[in-house]
């Protein structure tokens, strides 16, 4: 017999994961108690929704708040690669970059959750104050790097949307993943980025040497 945690983690991810492969037409209450773990490991039905989180909408809110959890836990490894590098700047957000496109690349059924969600009436009513203080974090290590009147926030949001629209176009087949469609990436968020930076800490970005200095890090 299953725990009242075993069965929410259930819903959870079943939530996730339907929502990943059809939106929120698939996620039915129907669908997410009578799909994947749910008719494995337990026989459940759609009171169990309503019983464990009150409403379909709590439910997606909880769903997407392990999503965010996860995600900006991920960001975070990633970042360390920028906290830890005595590089030059551009290389030190290079590095960090990489591995928060790779992160992406490899999540991808998680990813199409998180951004189906991200962009929903959903997350702007439910969940967006929980998703700024699982963000905060990431806002607060880049913040010296900008104006004392940029808004940081937005920022590194604008960075994520551009990131998360990037890889969808891979999921779908519309962009290649190479080294030089990353490197494309990065320089337009780069570019996001370096125009709200501080003006002592101001560099100019020089593709073809960072290009080439990947390609030997590679060989």
């Amino acid at each position: 017999m299953k725990s009242e945690q075993d069965i929410r983690e259930i819903l959870v991810d079943n939530t996730i994961r339907l929502i990943a492969e059809g939106g929120f037409e698939k996620a039915t209450t129907k669908a997410i108690t009578y799909s994947g773990d749910a008719v494995l490991e337990v026989k459940l039905n759609e009171a169990y929704i309503y019983r464990i989180f009150g409403s379909k909408e709590r439910l997606y809110e909880k769903a997407f708040d392990k999503l965010d959890r996860e995600f900006t836990q991920a960001l975070r490894q990633c970042m360390a690669a920028y906290n830890e590098s005595d590089e030059p700047l551009t290389k030190k957000l290079y590095t960090a970059f990489l591995k928060t496109w790779r992160f992406l690349l490899r999540s991808e059924p998680r990813c199409r959750c998180y951004i189906r969600y991200y962009y929903s009436v959903y997350f702007k009513g439910a969940s967006l104050a929980n998703h700024n203080r699982h963000f905060e974090e990431i806002v607060h290590n880049f913040a010296p790097l900008f104006k004392e009147k940029a808004d940081v926030n937005a920022i590194m949001h604008s960075v994520l949307t551009t990131l998360l629209d990037f890889a969808v176009r891979v999921y779908n087949g519309d962009l290649k993943d190479n080294d030089t469609n990353a490197l494309h990436i990065f320089n337009v968020v780069y570019c996001t980025m370096s125009s709200y930076f501080k003006d002592e800490i101001k560099e100019e970005i020089d593709l073809s040497r960072l290009s080439s200095a990947i390609r030997k890090e590679t060989l």
